[in-house]
């Protein structure tokens, strides 16, 4: 089992679908699935082996998705850490999972680079929009994605550290699998119409919560990050749209002079929790109501 092999099964059926965009890319999932291959390949010609994991420090970028299902492709297990990580955070997340390789956007691989040096386990650290990452995608043949178990280590998903050492919990193939299967179920149906946003930081929630829309052949649709202006945009121009967003998120869409939400007063004390809650429910109701 690989959760990667499903990807290219969207692929064969959906060639011409949009499958990621973000500022600089769109690719469709015939792009995306055969730059996912030649990834892999180029992870593997990298002298990484089945089930050594790689750190991605990354913002917010259709990268991070070419990557994370490179990574399964080619048999190993993706460690996603958080972009406003201290570079010291990062260290110990490389040392504590024995990452042999660090994949960083432009604006973290500078002083992530040391940690080559620092971490024993850590070979490389390669910068995105570099001749090194795009060596990655040329330097050997395509791979498919190769059989694995289904208690393979897909995802490293570390936590926050707040009252200790963030602690990195494993996420197997069929975890993720049954995952995005719960998340039809129990939220959403999802198909080729729909849309994702990804405003809110791909390394967490945002990134798990693309899974059930990508197996599934949606658009996902990366922001670097969260802003009102954006966010109503892609409601505008997209009709069938989802996103993960935090309740401080909803707070501030709700409160936006743009959705008309900034003249509601607001009440005192206890009421102001499920206040806020009847506030989103009308006008997220509403934006979505108006553009279907």
């Amino acid at each position: 089992m690989n959760l990667a092999a499903l990807l290219f099964d969207v692929a064969r059926r959906l060639l011409q679908q949009p499958a990621v965009s973000d500022e600089r890319h769109s690719w469709n999932y015939g792009e995306f699935a055969e730059r996912v291959a030649r990834l892999a390949g180029g992870l593997r010609a990298r002298g990484l082996a089945p089930g050594d994991r790689v750190l991605l420090s990354l913002e917010n970028c259709g990268e991070f998705f070419e990557l994370l299902f490179g990574c399964w492709a080619a048999g190993l297990c993706a460690v996603p850490a958080n972009a406003r990580l201290h570079p010291r955070e990062v260290e110990y997340i490389a040392e504590n999972s024995g990452a042999r390789l660090l994949v960083a956007t432009p604006g973290l691989a500078a002083p992530l680079g040391p940690l080559a040096g620092a971490v024993d386990s850590l070979a490389e650290v390669i910068s995105t929009r570099t001749a090194d990452y795009d060596s990655l995608l040329t330097s050997a043949p395509p791979l498919r994605p190769e059989p694995g178990d289904p208690t393979d280590r897909a995802w490293l998903f570390y936590t926050s550290g707040t009252t200790g050492r963030p602690k990195g919990a494993v996420l197997s193939h069929r975890n993720l699998l049954f995952m995005s299967q719960c998340y039809y179920a129990d939220i959403d149906r999802v198909d080729e119409r729909d849309a994702h946003v990804l405003a809110a930081p791909v390394s967490h929630g945002a990134g798990l919560y693309a899974l059930p829309f990508v197996l599934k052949g949606a658009h996902q649709l990366v922001l670097p990050h969260f802003d009102v202006a954006d966010i109503l945009q892609v409601i505008r121009r997209h009709p069938r749209v989802s996103m993960f967003a935090a309740p401080t998120m909803l707070t501030r869409l709700a409160d936006a002079p743009e959705t008309g939400g900034a003249v509601e007063p607001v009440p005192e004390n206890h009421k102001l929790y499920m206040a806020a809650l009847e506030k989103q429910r009308r006008l997220y109701g509403r934006l979505f109501e108006e553009n279907q």
